[in-house]
C-alpha cells in the first residue's frame, strides 16, 4: 500500500470547508431565519408559536426529527459502506454519488416558496430531512476513510487538525452571512432575497469542494481493508461493548448537546443580549474563529505531548464557563458592548480550538485500538454508532431551543430574554456533565495497545 502524502490529506479534507458552510447555515441561522426578530426585516414564512403538545414549535419539531432521521440512518449507511464491494473502494463512490443532492438540499431549506405557512412547513420538513439523509450518505464514508488511509499516529492528529481547520474556515465564511446579507440589501434587494442569494453562492462553492476527493484520491492505493461480515446489529453490539468507545461517545453526547444550544442561539446572544447590530456580528464570530485558529498549533502540540484527555477536560470547563457568562452579558455597560463581545469571543477561542480538533482524534484512537484487537476494520460502523448517540442528543437540543427562546417574549416578538438565558444555562450544564465523563477515559491503555502493535497492526 502507498503511504499517503500530506498534500493528499489536505485535499481530502477540503470538503470540510463546504460542510462548515452548510452546518453554519443550519445551526446558526435556521431558527433565526424562520423565527425572525422584528429588526431582521424577514417575513414570517412558517407556522409560529407552540403548535404541538403546547410546548413545541414547528421548526423545533422538524429539525429535531431531522436529527433523529440522521441518527437512525448513520448505522445503516456505515454498514453499507463497510461492506461495499465497489471496484473504486468502499467510500469514494458514496462521495461521488451524493455530493450534489447534499448541497442542493442545504440551499432549498431556505427557499420555501409558498404564501401558505402550512405548505412552507411541509417544504421545510422535506428538505431538512433530505439534507440530513444526504449528509449521512456523504459524511459517514468520508469520515471513515481518513483513519484508514493515515496510519501514523502523529500524522493522524495533523490530519484531524486539517479536517477541523477547513471546517472552521468554512464556518467563518458562514459567520460572515449577516455582513454579506447587509451588503446585498444595500443594493436594494429585499432581506429574504439577500439571505437566499448568499446561501446560493455558498452552495455553488460547496458543490465544487465536495467533489475534490473523488478526483484526487484513489482509495485502493491506500487501503486494503478486511470487510466485516457480521450483520449490522452484531457490529453495533460490538461497538457498544467497547468501554472506551462508550466513554468517548457519552462525553461527546453531552459536550455536543451543550454546543448545540450555543450554536442555535448565537445570533440571539449577539443581537439581543449583547446589543450588537446584526451586520456587525461577523466581528464577534471572526474574532473567536481567528483566535481558535491561532491556538490550533498549540492544541496540536499539547495533545501530541501530553495526550488528548486533559485538553478535552480543560476545553469543556472553559466552554461551560462561557455559557454561564452569557447569562450576565446584558447587564454589562452598553457603551462598551463591542469590547465585551470581543472579549467573550476571545475567551471561547480555546474551547473552540480543542473541541474542533480532539473529539474526532480521540474516536480515531478508539477505532484503531479495536482494529488492533480484532483485526477487522469497522471504522464506518464505529463512526455511525457514535454519530447515532450524539445526534440523538442534538435532536433533543434542537427541539427544545425554539420552545425555550420564546419564554418571556412580549406580544408580537418571537424571542424572550428569559428564554435565551435558559438556553445558556442548559448548554453549560450539559457541557459540565461531559467533563465528568471524559475524566473516566483510559487514554494510556488505548495508546499503549496501539503503539505496542507497531508494524503488526492491521493496515
Amino acid at each position: 500500500m502507498k503511504k499517503i502524502t500530506r498534500r493528499s490529506i489536505v485535499l481530502y479534507c477540503l470538503p470540510l470547508f463546504a460542510v462548515g458552510l452548510f452546518t453554519t447555515m443550519l445551526n446558526n441561522y435556521l431558527i433565526y431565519f424562520y423565527q425572525p426578530t422584528a429588526a431582521s426585516g424577514l417575513p414570517t414564512l412558517i407556522t409560529q408559536g407552540y403548535v404541538f403538545a403546547g410546548v413545541l414549535t414547528v421548526i423545533g419539531l422538524i429539525k429535531a426529527l431531522g436529527h433523529v432521521i440522521d441518527a437512525v440512518s448513520d448505522p445503516m449507511v456505515a454498514s453499507l459502506s463497510d461492506k461495499s464491494g465497489h471496484r473504486d473502494g468502499r467510500r469514494i463512490p458514496f462521495l461521488r454519488r451524493y455530493a450534489v443532492p447534499f448541497a442542493l438540499c442545504a440551499l432549498l431549506i431556505f427557499c420555501s416558496p409558498f404564501a401558505s405557512p402550512l405548505l412552507n412547513d411541509i417544504w421545510l420538513a422535506v428538505f431538512i430531512w433530505g439534507y440530513y439523509i444526504f449528509y449521512t450518505l456523504y459524511m459517514i464514508p468520508h469520515s471513515a476513510l481518513l483513519p484508514e488511509m493515515v496510519r501514523d499516529d502523529g500524522l493522524l492528529v495533523d490530519s484531524y487538525t486539517y479536517h477541523s481547520l477547513f471546517f472552521v474556515v468554512g464556518s467563518m465564511l458562514g459567520y460572515a452571512t449577516p455582513a454579506i446579507v447587509s451588503s446585498i440589501k444595500g443594493l436594494g434587494v429585499s432581506p429574504i432575497a439577500a439571505w437566499r442569494l448568499t446561501f446560493l453562492a455558498f452552495t455553488v462553492v460547496g458543490v465544487g469542494l465536495l467533489f475534490v476527493p473523488v478526483f484526487v484520491i484513489r482509495e485502493k492505493d491506500y487501503v486494503t481493508s478486511v470487510r466485516p461480515t457480521a450483520p449490522l446489529t452484531a457490529s453495533l453490539k460490538h461497538a457498544f461493548s467497547n468501554r472506551h468507545f462508550r466513554t468517548v461517545t457519552l462525553g461527546q453526547l453531552f459536550e455536543g448537546t451543550g454546543m448545540s444550544f450555543f450554536q442555535a442561539c448565537i445570533m440571539y446572544y449577539i443581537t439581543e443580549l449583547m446589543g450588537i447590530p446584526e451586520e456587525q456580528s461577523i466581528i464577534i464570530m471572526a474574532t473567536s474563529i481567528v483566535g481558535s485558529l491561532i491556538l490550533y498549533p498549540v492544541i496540536n502540540k499539547w495533545s501530541k505531548r501530553f495526550g488528548k484527555k486533559i485538553p478535552m477536560i480543560v476545553g469543556c470547563v472553559v466552554f461551560a464557563a462561557a455559557e454561564f457568562i452569557i447569562c450576565f452579558v446584558d447587564t454589562f455597560p452598553k457603551d462598551n458592548a463591542m469590547v465585551t463581545a470581543v472579549a467573550f469571543a476571545l475567551f471561547v477561542s480555546l474551547p473552540f480550538a480543542v473541541l474542533n480538533i480532539l473529539p474526532s482524534s480521540m474516536m480515531a484512537d478508539v477505532i484503531r485500538y479495536d482494529t488492533v484487537k480484532t483485526g477487522v476494520n469497522q471504522e464506518g460502523t464505529f463512526a455511525a454508532a457514535k454519530s447515532f448517540v450524539t445526534k440523538m442528543g442534538t435532536s433533543i437540543a434542537t427541539m427544545i431551543v425554539p420552545s425555550l427562546v420564546v419564554v418571556g417574549a412580549v406580544t408580537g416578538q418571537s424571542v424572550g430574554r428569559q428564554g435565551l438565558l435558559l438556553t445558556a444555562v442548559a448548554g453549560g450544564v450539559f457541557t459540565l456533565i461531559s467533563v465528568a465523563v471524559y475524566a473516566m477515559y483510559r487514554e494510556k491503555e488505548i495508546l499503549s495497545v496501539i503503539r505496542g502493535a507497531g508494524k503488526g497492526a492491521p493496515k
